[in-house]
């Protein structure tokens, strides 16, 4: 009775460390999916879509790429939401939600749609955990849902216009029964195990039996335990493989070892296919990376483009509202670009345009610099750099200044530039704080060419 006891016990006990690691898995893989998709949304044009109820271009490219997710990946639900308030009805509206083609040909009837107003689907205490995701946290976080439609893990993440305002929520759900349904698959192995090896114990007593079951019921025991004991130990999913005890008997041990083998086997199958989905969220992850760093860099200097530049202007003005904001803006106007071009040609004066980029490069070497326009650059200011803007612009000038004396230089490689900086002000805006550098630096250029 002991020895039966000691066996349920750490039957259930594995079974707990299997699905709790299940369930860990299940909303990491939810929340990389929905991470993965707010990466790819625009959050203002999604804004006027929510404020119109008219759907953008923009917009049908992000309700592909979810119906994508859902076609290849196992979340029963994708969706985003606007949480209006807690209390139903009228308390959530309906933002886009994924589907697959299945689900377009034979339930068209039943999806919802942009602009739709739930009536009392969300309950207040459901409609406040999609509301009290409406803040500035970009991370991931999971709640338990239950719905009529079953127990669900609902991983959720707020998305954002350019301000970093909050405009609705993302979700990606998973059925609690399918953690549970191979969560009972390992308990079946485990307490078939643990059966097997009870009446190991209680048919020692007779020798024959003994010859004809205790010796492969051993070997089934040791190979079973071994995995046991990889699952305990949360092991990597390739070495989660269980030893074939080779029972040939023909008789129920051996149907039982075959079908424990097979379930191991399939445990594993599964595991496996669930990493390689990660991967595919990694890959697809890598790849949005590297069209973001695409989109916002210039492809002559490789500097940040006039995009990347408003988007960090944005940033900017966030800092302004929060009290935080500590910047100098540095407009630099490259001078006689237009001469280099008509005299040594276009090569020689893209060669000019990426010397002056370089130069301030290394001058401001802590700060962002930007091609605004096509001799303008814009650098921002921050940190301990800030503390010395004034002496950074006389040394970008000085350095400047040295290149165009110096005889062996070719007249591309001579930069003529002009500077004017401003710093923020309380009250002011980056538009203001723009057009202040922007004036110092066009008075600058006046009294250059002035002595010229």
């Amino acid at each position: 009775m002991l020895v039966l006891s000691l066996a349920v016990v750490l039957t259930f006990l594995s079974f707990e460390i299997y699905r709790t690691g299940m369930i860990e898995r299940y909303q990491n893989y939810a929340g990389d999916v929905i991470d993965c998709i707010a990466r790819r949304a625009d959050g203002d044009d999604l804004e006027q879509c929510i404020q119109t109820g008219k759907k953008s271009e923009a917009y049908e490219e992000l309700q592909l790429l979810a119906n994508d997710f859902k076609e290849t990946h196992d979340l029963i639900y994708i969706y985003i939401v606007k949480p209006l308030k807690a209390e139903p009805p009228h308390n959530m509206m309906d933002v886009l939600a994924a589907t697959t083609a299945w689900e377009r040909e034979y339930e068209a009837d039943t999806l919802t749609d942009l602009g739709v107003i739930s009536d009392d689907m969300y309950p207040a205490d459901v409609a406040a955990q999609y509301l009290a995701r409406m803040d500035h946290d970009p991370t991931v976080t999971h709640f338990r849902n239950d719905t009529d439609f079953g127990h669900i893990y609902t991983a959720i993440r707020p998305l954002f216009n350019n301000a970093g305002d909050p405009i609705a929520v993302i979700c990606g759900d998973v059925m609690v029964n399918d953690i549970n349904n191979a969560a009972q698959k390992y308990i079946l192995v485990a307490g078939l195990v643990s059966l097997v090896f009870s009446a190991l114990v209680l048919v020692l007593i007779n020798l024959w039996i003994g010859r004809r079951i205790a010796n492969p019921l051993g070997r089934l025991q040791h190979s079973t335990s071994d995995f046991e004991e990889k699952c305990r130990m949360r092991a990597d999913v390739s070495e989660l493989t269980m030893e074939d005890p080779h029972i040939d008997t023909g008789d129920e041990i051996q149907a039982l070892s075959d079908s424990v083998v097979s379930m191991v086997q399939d445990v594993q199958a599964y595991a496996n296919d669930l990493l390689s989905k990660d991967n595919e969220i990694l890959s697809m992850k890598e790849y949005v990376s590297k069209m973001d760093n695409l989109a916002y860099r210039d492809a002559l200097t490789g500097a940040g483009n006039k995009a990347a530049y408003e988007k960090a202007a944005a940033r900017l003005e966030s800092d302004i509202l929060a009290g935080s904001a500590r910047f100098a803006i540095v407009m630099a106007d490259l001078n006689y670009l237009k001469r280099i071009n008509d005299t040594y040609g276009h090569d020689k004066g893209n060669e000019y345009l990426r010397g002056v980029c370089q130069l301030m490069r290394e001058v401001f070497v802590d700060s962002p610099v930007f091609r605004v326009g096509g001799d303008e650059f814009v650098a921002i200011v921050q940190g301990e750099e800030l503390k010395r803007c004034p002496q950074l612009i006389e040394e970008l000038r000085r350095r400047a200044k040295e290149t165009r004396e110096n005889a062996n230089l070719e007249p591309w490689q001579q930069i003529s530039v002009a500077c004017g900086y401003s710093s923020y002000d309380a009250g002011e805006d980056v538009a203001t704080v723009f057009a202040h550098a922007d004036a110092a630096m066009y008075e600058e250029k006046r009294l250059m060419h002035a002595e010229r």
